[in-house]
């Protein structure tokens, strides 16, 4: 099961005890995932790949209207899973329609799918609800263990807005794109796709995604310092060579015991410990790591001269 099935199977489990709290949340999947058919008597339907979101639907749909509601799977072509189609009808299905935003009147005319109820706006617990219908109904979120990222897909620019702007108000950024012809609110970062999840009641999969987050940071961490320590073991490896280079020269040119003992002391230790730090050179010396440096630079810079 993907990270973002684990959201929606979390986030159905939430009870609503609210009438407006429900309404709230079928908004959201209206506006999402709905559509209307206008034949002789009107009807709405949903479409959804999962199976637990149809029936979450026909559930929470049927709990406040007379409705009857049937769910249809579909085979799609060159797709492993199939389509779930829940067809709602019925007694109740005009004021459903008015209710849930899927068909109101406005002074230019009929809205079909543009339009969400005053009552998503009425209270906290709404908004939250309403954005967690749209994330059931359209919405998606990446497994963390590959990248950040959540979207919710909407049919009209003027809804887009609104989700990005309710998203907002609660300090979590969000940013809108478009992709054939359906507009996309969208966010990237993990701070932002966290705090999305645990707004919309996902507190489970909130801290899943910190704790890959948190993993993730942590290899990364250790990733970044052994490659730090390793060019700094290559570094000194190659130093070594270098200073080791210059005293075989040095003393394939002048005898010994013509060096200042200093000099003739930093040689000695590290001809003996070839594989020694700078630090551990300077505690065998008794003195500070930056009079090893000294003294073995000029030890390099006496090989240069001895060249020319």
């Amino acid at each position: 099961m993907s990270f973002a099935e684990n959201c929606r199977g979390e986030l159905i489990r939430i009870r609503l005890h609210k009438q407006e709290i429900r309404l709230a949340q079928l908004a959201g999947l209206t506006i999402t995932a709905g559509g209307i058919r206008l034949f002789q008597k009107p009807a709405v339907f949903y479409q959804t790949e999962s199976l637990s979101v149809a029936q979450h639907i026909m559930s929470l749909s049927m709990s406040d209207y007379d409705l009857d509601s049937v769910i249809e799977q579909k085979d799609r072509e060159f797709h492993r899973k199939p389509i779930y189609v829940v067809n709602l009808s019925g007694k109740d299905i005009d004021r459903y329609l008015s209710e849930t935003g899927a068909l109101t009147c406005g002074d230019d005319g009929m809205h079909i799918l543009s339009d969400i109820p005053k009552e998503v706006f009425s209270s906290d617990e709404a908004k939250r609800a309403f954005l967690r219908g749209c994330f059931l109904g359209g919405g998606t979120c990446v497994d963390p263990k590959r990248s950040y990222h959540l979207e919710l897909i909407c049919r009209t620019e003027s809804v887009a807005h609104t989700i990005f702007s309710l998203i907002q108000e609660y300090r979590i950024t969000a940013r809108i794109f478009t992709r054939k012809e359906r507009f996309v609110v969208y966010l990237k970062e993990a701070d932002e796709v966290m705090g999305f999840l645990a707004l919309i009641g996902a507190d489970s999969a909130a801290i899943g995604f910190a704790n890959v987050r948190v993993e993730k940071d942590m290899r990364n961490y250790i990733n970044r310092k052994n490659n730090c320590e390793t060019a700094n073991i290559d570094k000194q490896i190659v130093a070594s060579l270098k200073q080791q280079a210059a005293i075989r020269k040095i003393l394939a040119n002048m005898p010994e015991d013509a060096l200042p003992d200093s000099l003739r002391e930093a040689a000695e230790l590290r001809m003996n410990y070839p594989d020694a730090t700078l630090t551990e050179l300077a505690e065998l010396a008794g003195i500070q790591k930056s009079g090893m440096n000294h003294r073995l630079a000029r030890l390099i810079r006496m090989a240069e001269e001895l060249k020319e």
